[in-house]
């Protein structure tokens, strides 16, 4: 980042290259609000009904939210129509800490919120003797928006490296002065640093799904659908308003200074110990002008189809067991710029970039080994080492160790005909690496608790009611930096998640 930030900072020519401040809109916005907003692998939601909302482990279910979970078990259903709307809630609060020595604050917290008030689930099936038709609709990615009103370290430590470079760049040309017999002017007496950053976007990836279940026999059921996602991304941000402060000596007539950096080179050009350098200092100036205004207001929109496999045995009455692979879905998605803010370059209006979402295998198992209570398990496997998550596949393979792996325990008891309680653990391992890991994207262990009500209000209405904590292990990451080791740091990453489910099912 240093020496990045030095190409513009160069008093021996006029200078070609902008701050990196501009590239961090691409990586901030590609993984702070796209990917899992909550249950699921590093991009796939599987929390995706009010009833997973208070039991989590629906793998093996064989209820109307079986269209996405388990479509081999519809079969199960009784003949006629059904249908299942939810809707989640959920909120997100992402928490880094930064120790930079060149921040203003040292350990310095920045908190992201992100918030998903409309996360729907929408199920319809027709069951017809040994054949069931079923849709689905819900978020089978991102779903929220994210905001972060001060940015991030990797924004700030751009705008804090400011000070330190003006510092030795302008050394020389203090050496200079004084070697010609003038007082020292001091305009390398740089000492702070301000400026605006904001960030928001938002994420949502909508899946549309349809099945086609077949019962071969009593015990075997098997079903084959697709899924066409439509993926969108929005991303506003902006970073305006960087000041420095400086304190060149009194007989330059700029001192104290506080302004742009921009400014205080073309007030530097304006003197006369730096008319000598003036060409070159107000072409720098120009250059940190574009570098330290950036806006971006961008889309990013694609589409690809999924196709979905499924098989449920139910070798005694008491156990269901099911499994489901999901084929990885390739995503391509196509820029629009609005108006311009490109985020000085970063984004080009009609490019495309890969998105894809990885393969999936899910296996569970549902037990009754009362009339009363419900006991399933199950896990997820996502196919991460062999996805492209954004077009650098040979990187991300670097970046991740091993598949990642979600596993949930449900327990459901009936406490008479009407109400029924539940409660659900849920768990990841991550597969990523420290290389995967830092402030603009980062993916930690989780552990979740469930739990709610389910309420039959009529043999033909049910209504299902949860809620849902996801408490993430620490993490965090030393950063070396073997040029300049004071410039070293360290970072800390922490997110809690909670959210609230209600649904209801008809049957027809």
């Amino acid at each position: 980042m240093y020496n990045l930030l030095k190409s513009i900072i160069s008093f021996n020519g006029v200078p070609t290259k902008p701050l990196t401040m501009k590239k961090i809109f691409f990586t901030i916005a590609a993984a702070a609000i796209t990917g899992s907003v909550m249950a699921g692998g590093l991009v796939t939601n599987t929390n995706q009904s009010a009833y997973y909302t208070r039991f989590i482990a629906l793998h093996a279910t064989t209820g109307v939210d079986a269209v996405y979970y388990n479509p081999a078990g519809l079969t199960k259903l009784s003949d006629g129509f059904h249908f299942s709307i939810n809707n989640q809630v959920i909120n997100q609060t992402k928490t880094i800490t930064n120790d930079y020595v060149l921040l203003t604050d040292k350990p310095s917290t920045y908190e992201g919120i992100v918030k998903a008030p409309i996360f729907p689930g929408v199920y319809a099936v027709y069951k017809m003797g040994n054949l069931a038709f079923s849709a689905g609709f819900n978020p089978i990615g991102g779903g929220g928006g994210a905001e972060y009103a001060t940015g991030l370290p990797s924004f700030e430590m751009q705008i804090a490296g400011l000070v330190p470079l003006l510092q030795q760049q302008l050394a020389p040309l203090d050496a200079g002065v004084v070697s010609a017999g003038f007082p020292d002017p001091t305009f390398r007496n740089v000492t702070g640093y301000s400026g605006d950053i904001f960030f928001e976007g938002s994420s949502i990836y909508f899946g549309y799904q349809a099945n086609i279940s077949y019962a071969i026999n009593d015990m075997v059921s098997v079903a084959a659908g697709a899924r066409f996602v439509s993926a969108k991304n929005t991303y506003k941000g902006s970073i305006s308003g960087v000041e420095i402060t400086a304190v060149p000596a009194a007989y330059t007539g700029i001192s104290p200074y506080a302004g742009s950096p921009g400014d205080y080179l073309r007030a530097i050009a304006g003197t006369t110990v730096g008319a000598s350098q003036a060409a070159t200092l107000n072409a720098t100036a120009e250059g940190l002008d574009a570098a330290t205004d950036i806006k971006a207001d961008v889309i990013e929109e694609g589409s690809g189809f999924t196709p979905v496999l499924s098989i449920n045995f139910t070798p005694v009455e008491m156990l269901n067991v099911a499994v489901k692979y999901e084929f990885a879905t390739k995503l391509h998605l196509e820029t629009t710029v609005i108006d311009g803010n490109d985020a000085a370059g970063m984004f080009v209006n009609g490019d495309t970039k890969v998105a894809d979402m990885p393969a999936q295998l899910s296996v569970g198992a549902s037990l009754n080994p009362l009339s009363k209570l419900t006991v399933a398990a199950g896990v997820n496997y996502f196919f991460d080492k062999n996805n492209d998550y954004d077009g650098s596949l040979d990187d991300e393979i670097n970046m991740i160790d091993k598949n990642f792996l979600e596993y949930s325990v449900g327990v459901e008891y009936a406490l008479n005909s009407m109400f029924r309680i539940s409660a659900g653990f849920n768990g990841t391992s991550t597969g990523v690496n420290d290389a995967y890991q830092g402030s603009m994207r980062y993916s930690l262990n989780t552990t979740s608790f469930a739990g709610g009500l389910g309420i039959s209000l009529t043999p033909m209405i049910d209504v299902n009611i949860g809620g849902m904590y996801t408490m993430y292990e620490d993490g965090g990451k030393s950063f070396p930096n073997t040029s300049i080791p004071v410039l070293s740091y360290n970072e800390t990453y922490d997110t809690t998640t909670w959210l609230i489910g209600a649904g209801v099912n008809l049957h027809f």
